[in-house]
C-alpha cells in the first residue's frame, strides 16, 4: 500500500508507516530476497515482530474506543485529554486513527515478510528436520499476529459482520505480500467485510496447524491456546455461535487457567502482571522496554497520596452493577479517593492500571503487560454463544454462574432465560471486563446505542450534550473510526467511512 512502508533496517526491524512512494526501495533497507538466510534470521524478525505487539495492545488502543461509550465521564476540565473520541469529534486527520491504521498495518507487514522468508526457507529443502519444525512454528507465529492486526483493524474501522450482510459491507485492504508499485491503480481496494474476514480465518487456520507450543498462564509467545481464543473471538464477533461455543469450551474444559477467586491474588494480579488466568500476556522487560500507558485515569505525577489528577472517571451506573463488598474485582478495579486537581471531591477512580513495579524507577508510568486474552472472557463468550443457539440457555447459565462463583463471594446459582439471560450476560461482561477495550464493539456486535448517565457527583463531570449528556443511536457511523486523509488522498481505491469527510 502507498502509505505503508516496511523499514528493514535490520532483523530486528518494527514498522513504519509513512506516506510514500512505494517503487522506490527505502536506501535503509534489506532486499526481502536476501534478508531471511537462516533459521536465525527468522528468529530474529519473529522476535522483533512480538516486540510491537505491546504497544498495539496498550493505552489508547485500549481505552479510546471506551472513552467512545458509556462507561466513562470527563471531569470539568479535563484537559480535553481524547476528548476527540469522548465527545464525537473525530476527523479524517485525527492522530490516533492515523497511528492505529498505519502502526496496524506496520505489523502486517512485518507479518507478511516473515511468511515470505519462512516459505523460503522451508521451500529449499535445506533445513535439518528441527529446523524446519522451528521455522515452521515461525510462520503460524507470523499468521497468527497477521490474522489479529486484520481483526484488530475491522474493530476500529468496520461495521458489525452481519453474515447476511457482510458480503456488502466494507472491509480493509487485504494485503498478503510486499509488492511495491508506483502504480496507485494497483493499489489495494477495502473490498467486503466477509472477504477480510475470510483472510483472518485462513491465517488462523494456518496457525492452528503450525504452532505447537502448548498453552500455559502469562504466555508470552502465541500457543495453541491463543490461538484458539482469537478463533473464539472471532467467531462471537460473526455470530459464528457454535464456533465461538466450541473454541472457548476447549479452553474451560483444557483447565490450564484458573479463574481466581481470592480477592489479594486477584489485585496483585493486576499489579504484578502474574493472574494464572491470562492465556496470552505480551511481555515487557523492564523501564526501557514498555508499552503505552493508562495515565488519564490516576495521572498521579509526584507519587504522593492525594495528589491524583484523573481526567476520565467510572460512570456511575457500571459501578452500581458490581456488589461492592462481595465481588473481588470492585476493589481490584476501582478506589474512592479525595481529589484536588482538576476538580475538589470525592471519586472513585479506575485503578486497574497503577502500573507494575518492575516497569517503572521511581513514580509509576502506569504501564502494566496486556492480559491479550484471559480465560474469563472465554466463559462469557461460551455463555453468550450458547444464549444464542436454539436449546442452549441452561449452558449460557452455567457459565455465567461459573464466572459468578469465582467472583462474587457467597454467589447462589440463578437460571435465566430469553431477554433476562441475555441482559445478565451484558452486564457481566461490563463487570469483568471494564476498562479492556470491549464495550464498543460489544454495542456494535448487540446492536446497541448508549446514553451517559448522571455522573457520580453531576457536578464535578463536564456537562454538554456531547459530553455528560452525550447519547448515540444503535449502529451510529461514529462508531467507526476514519480512514486517515493521507491514506484516502493516496489511494484512489479507497473508500472513506460515511460519517466523514476527508479534511
Amino acid at each position: 500500500m502507498k502509505n505503508t512502508k516496511i523499514f528493514l533496517a535490520s532483523a530486528l526491524a518494527l514498522f513504519a508507516a509513512t506516506s510514500c512512494n512505494l517503487d522506490k526501495f527505502p536506501d535503509t533497507a534489506i532486499n526481502t530476497e536476501e534478508a531471511m538466510e537462516s533459521v536465525a534470521d527468522c528468529q530474529a524478525f519473529r522476535n522483533g515482530l512480538y516486540s510491537g505487539m505491546k504497544y498495539c495492545f496498550t493505552g489508547a488502543f485500549v481505552y479510546a474506543p471506551d472513552l467512545q461509550t458509556d462507561l466513562y465521564h470527563a471531569v470539568r476540565n479535563f484537559g480535553n485529554f481524547n476528548g476527540a473520541f469522548y465527545h464525537y469529534s473525530v476527523t479524517a486527520s485525527e492522530s490516533m486513527a492515523n497511528t492505529a491504521w498505519f502502526g496496524l498495518y506496520g505489523y502486517i507487514g512485518n507479518a507478511n515478510f516473515l511468511i515470505e522468508g519462512t516459505k523460503k526457507l522451508l521451500a529449499a529443502g535445506t533445513l535439518s528436520e528441527a529446523d524446519q519444525a522451528l521455522v515452521r512454528e515461525y510462520y503460524g507465529e507470523a499468521c497468527y499476529i497477521r490474522a489479529h492486526m486484520y481483526f484488530n483493524l475491522t474493530q476500529y474501522f468496520c461495521e458489525d459482520y452481519d453474515p447476511e450482510t457482510a458480503a456488502n459491507k466494507l472491509g480493509v485492504p487485504v494485503v498478503t505480500k510486499y509488492e511495491p508499485t508506483g502504480d496507485s491503480s494497483k493499489y489495494p481496494s477495502r473490498g467486503s467485510l466477509e472477504t477480510t474476514y475470510q483472510q483472518i480465518l485462513a491465517d488462523l487456520a494456518e496457525a492452528e496447524a503450525n504452532i505447537t507450543a502448548e498453552g500455559e498462564p502469562n504466555a508470552v509467545y502465541v500457543t495453541k491456546d491463543v490461538v484458539k481464543a482469537l478463533q473464539a473471538r472471532v467467531a462471537l464477533t460473526m455470530h459464528d455461535y457454535d464456533t465461538a461455543l466450541t473454541k472457548a469450551k476447549e479452553l474451560i474444559d483444557g483447565s490450564v487457567y484458573t479463574l481466581v477467586s481470592d480477592q489479594e491474588t486477584y489485585t496483585n494480579g493486576w499489579i504484578e502482571d502474574n493472574l494464572p488466568e491470562a492465556i496470552w500476556q505480551v511481555a515487557m522487560t523492564g523501564p526501557d522496554d514498555i508499552g503505552n500507558a493508562y495515565s488519564y485515569f490516576i495521572y498521579n505525577t509526584s507519587g504522593v497520596a492525594g495528589e491524583d489528577n484523573p481526567q476520565y472517571i467510572p460512570e456511575d451506573w457500571a459501578l452500581d452493577l458490581y456488589d461492592q463488598a462481595n465481588d473481588i474485582r470492585y476493589a481490584a478495579y476501582f478506589d474512592t479517593r479525595d481529589i484536588t486537581t482538576p476538580v475538589v471531591g470525592r471519586l472513585t477512580l479506575l485503578v486497574k492500571y497503577p502500573g507494575n513495579k518492575s516497569l517503572y524507577s521511581a513514580v509509576t508510568n502506569y504501564v502494566n503487560k496486556p492480559k491479550v486474552f484471559r480465560i474469563s472472557e472465554m466463559y462469557l463468550i461460551a455463555a453468550e454463544a450458547a444464549a444464542n443457539k436454539s436449546g442452549q440457555e441452561s449452558v449460557a447459565s452455567y457459565y455465567l454462574n461459573e464466572l459468578r462463583s469465582k467472583r462474587i463471594a457467597n454467589w447462589q446459582y440463578q437460571d435465566y432465560s430469553g431477554v433476562e439471560l441475555m441482559k445478565q450476560i451484558r452486564e457481566e461482561r461490563v463487570r469483568e471486563l471494564f476498562g479492556e477495550g470491549h464495550r464498543m464493539n460489544d454495542l456494535k456486535r448487540w446492536h446497541m446505542g448508549f446514553s451517559r448517565s448522571a455522573g457520580q457527583d453531576p457536578d464535578l463531570v463536564q456537562p454538554g450534550e456531547n459530553y455528560a449528556s452525550c447519547s448515540r443511536e444503535a449502529d451510529d457511523p461514529f462508531f467507526l473510526w476514519p480512514i486517515p486523509t493521507d491514506e484516502v488522498q493516496a489511494n484512489p481505491q479507497i473508500e472513506q467511512n460515511p460519517a466523514y469527510t476527508n479534511n
